[in-house]
């Protein structure tokens, strides 16, 4: 019987080719290097070549705001892989990792830039709580 097209691991590791877990960390490390890459290199590195200001304040702050919005997609687009039981629970850790990650980096953008990161921080903070909302309700059914 053939397991083309079947998802589970079946006795490989997390990075091999095409199942749904590589897919997962591939997703997140994306999502998580893009903005702070940005963030650090755009201001540091290329600030000081050129010597001076060349971009705008909002160019450092909108990645950071956007990348939890991509965190939310990809965690729902991949929730079967993460929530699996016989799955890596570092795929799980790592995108709470980065949920917390972007809940105080939103948090400095809440005091010192503008109110409209609340929504990437309460999208990051809906990661964290996932399995705590959904203990509750396997609880209560």
């Amino acid at each position: 019987m053939s397991n083309f097209g079947n998802e589970e691991n079946l006795g490989g590791d997390a990075m091999s080719s095409g199942n749904g877990q590589s897919k997962a960390l591939l997703a997140l490390r994306v999502i998580v290097l893009v903005p702070v890459l940005w963030f650090f290199l755009g201001g540091g590195a290329i600030g000081k070549i050129a010597g001076k200001d060349w971009m705008p304040m909002e160019a450092f702050f909108w990645p950071l705001m956007i990348a939890p919005v991509a965190l939310t997609a990809a965690y729902v687009g991949y929730r079967q892989c993460i929530r699996r039981p016989r799955s890596i629970p570092d795929v799980r850790w790592m995108y709470r990792f980065a949920a917390g990650m972007f809940i105080f980096a939103n948090g400095a953008l809440v005091i010192f830039y503008s109110w409209i990161a609340v929504i990437p921080a309460v999208l990051s903070l809906g990661i964290l709580l996932d399995s705590l909302i959904n203990r509750s309700v396997m609880e209560n059914s």
